[in-house]
């Protein structure tokens, strides 16, 4: 009996090992489907890819504006922004295909109407339609990037008139060099934000929830001992 139920799970197995391999009836299985499902990218191409289904492959194309993700698992989309999916060293994509708003179907842009004094907004395209957007408060669109970053890190901002803000002269050592301290100032118009200074770099920050900037220790407390002229509820995002 022992022997006959150990020949029964050995046959199991190798019947459902065996049908893990096949391709489907009158599909004929690709060679370079290696598992049942999955991607496989092009190496000559950012944005093209091979995905097998059923072992079947099958050639595709991440929209215009995208490259294809080598670390996707099937069936998760396997096409992401170049911030997020970088292109270096493995070829070329496909050719542009601008609109009248987007220079790409899909990514994220330099607005028309941005300027140096006013960094944050940015476009963001969708199927070759712009859809305009703001950084949060703070923050400036970094162009080299396609993300909001410090003002002070996009070449194209002028910090001070985004910010409407320069920092007050740091302290020296000895040889005449900035010292490598953090100096926090107040943002007129709500105490729930801070300019921190650090070698006269400005940068706008924000206190946890349920603290507010206190000038006189130059650091978040609890807002209740803050004399604030807005009201939490009214704390910008």
């Amino acid at each position: 009996m022992f022997t006959y139920v150990c020949f029964a799970l050995v046959f199991v197995a190798a019947c459902n090992a065996q049908a893990a391999t096949d391709a489907p009836v009158g599909a004929t299985r690709s060679s370079i489907c290696k598992q049942r499902n999955a991607y496989y990218k092009v190496d000559t191409s950012c944005d093209s890819y091979v995905e097998c289904t059923e072992f079947v492959a099958n050639e595709m194309l991440c929209p215009d504006g995208l490259h294809f993700n080598p670390e996707a698992k099937w069936p998760s989309y396997p096409c992401g922004y170049p911030m997020d999916v970088p292109c270096q060293g493995r070829g070329s994509a496909q050719p542009a295909q601008p609109t009248a708003d987007c220079p790409h179907q899909y990514g994220y842009f330099p607005s028309p109407v941005a300027t140096a004094d006013n960094c944050g907004q940015y476009r963001m395209c969708v199927a070759g339609k712009a859809i305009e957007m703001v950084c949060p408060t703070g923050l400036a669109f970094n162009p080299d990037t396609g993300r909001c970053d410090w003002p002070d890190l996009v070449a194209s901002c002028k910090t001070e008139d985004f910010l409407g803000f320069s920092c007050p002269a740091a302290p020296t050592d000895a040889d005449g060099n900035p010292l490598d301290l953090v100096f926090n100032y107040k943002y007129q118009g709500n105490c729930f934000y801070f300019f921190s200074c650090e070698k006269g770099r400005a940068r706008l920050l924000s206190c946890d929830n349920g603290l507010a900037f206190d000038p006189a220790s130059g650091r978040c407390v609890d807002a209740e001992f803050v004399n604030c002229d807005v009201q939490p509820t009214a704390r910008a995002s």
